[in-house]
This record gives structure tokens, sequence and C-alpha cells, in this order.
């Protein structure tokens, strides 16, 4: 790098806006990064958030610890390790399970943190499989932000800022961030935005419901993130209608039975059964599919790894016309080489047999029915994805039965390693949202709903025990399901909303209060974001064609209505399109695609900078907490 004439360099700026686990993962891919990139280079990175930096909003500590992360703990990790194909340096590290196990022996000792004391209980209890409760995640997500500032090289300067980003504008030389309250802007170099999930103005048809609901003084809650939501409009044994059965639902029962003093025994029989505390609302269940998202699985993988991606591949998924068919037949195959090289008692020829068949076969119908005599170890994902299949039931009380003994099956199947082609096929969609992110980065238009809803549904389901406390208020009443493709309306002359399915011929179920049970769609349009609102009024910012911000593949420039990208402006994550990167926490030894983008952007951010000239503008003292 030259010198500067003076033999000082002035130091560079960025500003990373959003500290959830997202920016966090950037800020140490950031900084991981600097030795080769910047060098001694003096660096002053800006993290602004009002949340605490690591957890951010969706993690915080500040809320009830009857809330849980959605992933087990050996599931959790925000360091790169020995498979993650970057380009910069790996800096291993913990998951939250190996964590908690550290802590807990340091709590032990007396040489624990005060700081953790209220997680002594929780921390001794939390093994490899355990669910933790969202603050003693935002516990471990904030030792992983100091851990991180503690790394960086002695030329790096971070300084947290509790604060709201309401602008970026450009200056004479660099850009300008306005925090509210505070004057003068900082002055930085480079923006990085990685605001996670952001609230949204109600949707035109979230805006009809509203005014249904003002006319006629019932209760309407559109979409929004459900640990925030006021739920005191919902009364105790009131009928709830609650659109969508996905984890937004999960925490909504939650905060509704537990929250409101309801309690969860077994009985003699080891059943689990909740006796009600009266405060709770009966909630009617509905969605397209009419079921509740798949349990997570209750077993740690053993042995061989499929091998992945095989079928659904970068060069094969750019010459097709439509990719499903490719990323079922991954699906499949991952399924069948779990099932034939782990459970081979149960099919019916070699593997190497039955797979090169499979490879070649375009309807490989047949050759399964041979292969694999059991049809519950055959890969059928029309059976998986609905699994109502258009039954028809004579009344309720039929449809519910049909409902529990479905949720029961799930759970024991869920939580049996002998189906354990499962989890493969679990790992086979981790594998093709790699490769969907790969095509995006190189300007591929891919269906990402449609795979996110089936990824979501099938992979990211509730923890086993949630599963088995919805079915114990399912069986007690507090909760009923509706059947699939359920319709709601607002009838105006009944005052109230009428919710029916063609699962159930006939029936309908009429109420005074309807719950959106979903977080709102990212939408640069609606967004509540007064930063995103501001670039998007004077043309800085731009969207694709779902309504989301857009950042230019490859390199995650902001991109302006004019379709020109900002030099030092950077946006990934949530709400971004092609947003894979910033995605908080994965997997240990999984190749995380958040991992590779956020990388990949950091080093693109270093890289702008080095190329600042070495010039004598002083950069303006800041000031706020220094980590």
């Amino acid at each position: 790098m030259p010198d500067h004439p003076s033999g000082r360099l002035r130091p560079v700026a960025v500003c990373i806006v959003g500290a959830g686990p997202g920016g966090a993962s950037v800020l140490e891919r950031l900084l991981a990064g600097v030795p080769d990139l910047l060098g001694d280079r003096p660096l002053h990175v800006h993290v602004v958030d009002p949340y605490p930096p690591g957890a951010g909003r969706v993690w915080r500590r500040a809320q009830s610890a009857l809330l849980w992360a959605n992933s087990a703990a050996a599931d959790i990790t925000l360091f790169t390790d020995e498979v993650s194909t970057i380009e910069g340096p790996i800096h291993p590290g913990p998951s939250l399970a190996e964590w908690a196990a550290a802590r807990t022996a340091e709590l032990r000792e007396g040489r624990g943190s005060a700081e953790l004391a209220p997680f002594t209980d929780e921390l001794s209890r939390c093994g490899p499989t355990s669910f933790p409760s969202r603050p003693l995640l935002s516990a471990y997500l904030a030792w992983f932000f100091r851990t991180t500032v503690d790394r960086a090289p002695a030329n790096v300067r971070v300084i947290v800022h509790q604060s709201t980003v309401v602008d970026v504008t450009d200056g004479p030389r660099r850009q300008l961030v306005h925090l509210a309250g505070r004057r003068p802007p900082l002055q930085v170099d480079a923006v990085i935005l990685t605001q996670g999930h952001l609230d949204a103005e109600p949707t035109p048809d979230e805006r009809e419901q509203i005014g249904f609901a003002r006319r006629h003084g019932l209760a309407y809650i559109p979409t929004g993130y459900t640990a925030d939501v006021d739920l005191d409009a919902l009364r105790p044994g009131e009928p709830v209608l609650v659109r969508g059965i996905g984890l937004a639902f999960v925490d909504l029962m939650v905060r509704l039975t537990h929250g409101r003093g309801g309690t969860f025994a077994r009985d003699a029989d080891g059943v689990l059964r909740y006796t009600a505390s009266g405060r709770e609302p009966v909630l009617f269940a509905a969605s397209r599919r009419g079921v509740p998202y798949r349990s997570k699985t209750g077993y740690a993988w053993v042995g061989e790894r499929p091998p992945l991606p095989r079928f659904f591949t970068l060069e094969a998924a750019r010459d097709a016309a439509d990719v499903w068919p490719l990323i079922t037949k991954e699906l499949a195959g991952a399924h069948y080489h779990r099932l034939f090289t782990a459970h081979g008692e149960r099919t019916t020829m070699e593997w190497a047999e039955f797979d090169a068949a499979f490879a070649v076969a375009a309807d490989p119908d047949e050759l399964v029915a041979r292969a694999v005599p059991d049809p519950a170890d055959r890969f059928d994902v029309t059976r998986l994805d609905r699994p109502v299949q258009g039954r028809r039931f004579a009344d309720a009380g039929a449809l519910q039965e049909w409902m529990h003994a479905h949720i029961e099956a799930d759970l024991a199947r869920r939580h049996d390693p002998a189906y354990s082609q499962d989890l493969a096929t679990i790992h086979a969609l981790l594998s093709v949202f790699g490769v969907v992110l790969r095509l995006q980065e190189a300007g591929h238009e891919v269906d990402l709903p449609r795979l996110l809803g089936f990824f979501s549904y099938l992979a990211s389901g509730p923890p086993g025990p949630r599963l088995e406390e919805l079915l114990a208020l399912a069986r007690a009443g507090v909760v009923r399901f509706l059947g699939e493709d359920v319709e709601i309306v607002a009838d105006d002359e009944a005052g109230g909303w009428r919710a029916s399915s063609p699962t159930l011929p006939g029936a309908e179920v009429g109420t005074r209060a309807l719950v959106e049970a979903r977080l709102p769609a990212p939408s640069l349009k609606r967004t509540r974001d007064a930063l995103l609102r501001r670039l998007a009024a004077r043309g800085d910012a731009s969207t694709d064609a779902a309504g989301r911000l857009f950042a230019r593949p490859g390199d995650r420039r902001l991109v302006n209505a004019r379709g020109d990208a900002h030099p030092g402006r950077f946006a990934v994550g949530h709400g971004v399109a092609g947003g894979a990167g910033s995605a908080g926490f994965s997997r240990p030894r999984f190749d995380a695609p958040a991992f590779r983008v956020n990388d990949a952007l950091a080093r693109g951010v270093l890289n702008h900078l080095r190329d600042i000239g070495p010039t004598s503008d002083r950069l303006e003292l800041v000031t706020g907490a220094t980590q």
C-alpha cells in the first residue's frame, strides 16, 4: 500500500446498519479480512442498532424465556469452520451447545460471568438437541459480538451507537450517516445495510380488514413480529381465527397459553396434557395445507452424508426451464442414499444398482416400488407437502381426530433415527439453497416463494416439544383445525369473519377476531424503516420484481432507480433481493451460504476502502460506545 506523503494515512470508516446476527456476521468477516486487504491503515467501524449488538431486535434478551429459538443448540453458530468455502480467513469458534457447556463449567468453578448467572439452570440443561430460550441465545450472540470485537486488529476501532439510522446522503467526499437525535452525521466511506426483518405498513387486504374490524368493533391483528404484538384484544374463551399455522402461530400459541397461566403435565400414561387457566381464547387454525409445519428432528446425524449437490447443480439448473423437477430429484436422491446406506434392510437391492437406475430415470416410480417395499420409506413430495390430500370429513370431530393422529405420527417419526432419511432430505434442501444463491448471483430468476414455503414447512418447523404442546392444546379443545385451503370471508351482514374449508363440506366457523400469524413480506414500498423510505423517495434505492430492496448480484452494491450501483453502499439479508447472506447463525460444518455471501461482501467493502486515496481529510471525531 503506498504511503501518504506525510507518512500518515487518514482513517477509513464503515457504517454497518443493523447489529443482529446478520450484522454481527458481516462485522466478523470484515474484521477477519482487514490484515490481508487493508493492512495497518486505520479503520473505524460504526455499528448502529437501537437493540443490543449481536442479538438485535428478534433475539434481544428483553423478551420472555417462554419463547425459544427454532434451532437446536448444536445447530447454532456464527463462526466459520474447516468446510467453509470462503476466500477470507477461517476463524472457528463454538456452537451454542459447546459455548453453553463451557459457560456451565465456568459457573460451577465460580469463574462465570455475573451476566450469565440468571441462565445457570438453563445452561446446565442445554445439550446439543436442546432448543435454547431466546434470552439465552441472545447471551450467546452478544458474546459472539464481543469476541469478534476483541479479536479486531490493532488498527481497527469499533464504535457502537444504540440508535437508528434515519438517512444516508452523499457529502462532497464521503457519505453522511444521519442518526436519530444526533448532529452532525457520521462521515464514512462505506455503508452496509444488514437490517434483517423490518416492520411494514399493512397490505391493501390488511387495510380492508382493519376497516372492516373498525366498522364492526372486531379484533384484527395484521402481520407482525409475534413476540411484540399486543394480544390483549383476544379475550378468554373467545373464538379466534388464526391465518397461518407456521412458526408465528407457535409463538402466538405459547403467549396465549403458557403466557396466560396454563400448564402442561404428563398423565399416568406419559401423554402430555394441558390444564387451562381460563384466560385462553379458542384458536381456529387456518392455512392452505391445513396442518402445522413438520417437527424438527430429535436426533443427531451419524454416518455418511449424501453427496450434495448432485442433481440440482448450478450447471443443470442454468439450462432448466423449470428447476422444480431437479430440486425434487435432489431431495429424493438424498433420501434414498440415506435409506439404502443406513437402513438397507428395508430395501430389496444394492445401493449402487438402485443409484445407477435412479440417476437416469425420468420417472422412477416403478423402480422405487420394486426397491422400497414400504410406502412409508418412499419419498413422495406431494404427500409430504399436502398431507390432507383432499380428504373429506363428515364432521369437525372426525377432522380433529385425524389431525391429532397426523401430528402424533409426525412427532414419532421425526424423533426416530430409523427414519433418518428425513434428515437427509433436509440436508439436501440446505444444499438446494446454496445452489439457488449462486443462481441469483449469476442473475437467474428462481421461484423462491415456492421453495421457501416448502423449506419452512418441511425443514424449519417447530421444536418437537412445542409441537407436542400443540397436540395437547388440540386435545384440550384450545386449538381446533379447519382443514386445507381455508377461505376466510369478511361478512358485513353477520358483522364478523366466516371461515370454511372443502375438508368439511358445508361447515363454517364465525368469529369476531382474526390474527394474521406470519411476518410481513419484505417490501421497500411498504417498509416503516425511515432510512429505506428516504432512500426510496429520492430514487437512491430500487426494487426487484417482488418489491424487495435491490442490490446488484455479485457485489451487493445498492442500485438506484436509474439502475446505477452506488460505489460505497451495500445491502444484504432478509428483505434484499437475493439476500441469502447476512442470515445470521447457521449449522456448524455445513458451508453456510450466508457465510459465503457475507465474506465476499466484506472483502468487496475492504477492497473499496483500500482504493480510497490517502487524503489528508481528517475524520471527524465521533461519540458512541467503543467496544
